[in-house]
């Protein structure tokens, strides 16, 4: 992955060969962020939202495309389509930000998760964030895995079937397409 002037912009080859830009997220993409969470199955929609019927998508998408300070949201596209999206809003201590991710079910397994979260966790870092943290089902072993991939993700607390999850920023973060080439 490679980023152009600016650093928001990256295109990443996936491990099956597509290649993906990720960019930030805005108001234009409004109808594309709610399409990308209508789809989800119901087994990602309850891993994403530990519920099965989200209250408020609307404020959840204006959320990601209309961020106020602390909050940024990057969006992997395929061509036109959207496909992920990760976003983070800073907490309490500002130099640590909540995460959450989402990918689209027919692209599961294939790298998008890890490379919005490498590429998110570059902007978090040149914004000052040292410190990822989510909350994540145990059962949810794709975004363990995703999390795994990038960092060595520290457990703080685990909540039965909820895994309260702080992960270290690298000063340098090395950003490679998950099938291990650079590109931009």
């Amino acid at each position: 992955m490679g980023s152009p002037a600016g650093g928001d912009t990256a295109t990443c080859r996936l491990l099956d060969g597509r290649v993906i830009l990720l960019r930030r997220v805005d108001s234009d993409d409004a109808e594309a962020v709610v399409a990308l969470h209508q789809r989800l199955s119901d087994h990602d929609r309850y891993f994403r939202f530990f519920t099965l019927h989200p209250a408020h998508l609307d404020q959840l998408v204006s959320e990601l495309t209309e961020p106020k300070e602390g909050q940024y949201s990057v969006g992997a596209f395929d061509g036109g389509r959207l496909i992920g999206v990760a976003n983070y809003t800073v907490c309490a201590d500002p130099t640590a930000a909540d995460i959450a991710i989402v990918v689209a079910h027919e692209d599961h397994a294939v790298g998008v998760g890890t490379a919005l979260i490498k590429h998110l966790a570059q902007i978090a870092r040149a914004r000052g964030i040292r410190r990822f943290v989510a909350d994540v089902l145990a059962q949810n072993h794709l975004m363990l895995a995703v999390l795994s991939d990038f960092g060595r993700p520290h457990e703080r607390s685990n909540c039965e079937s909820v895994l309260h999850l702080d992960i270290d920023l690298p000063d340098r973060i090395t950003v490679s397409s998950p099938a291990g080439q650079e590109i931009s």
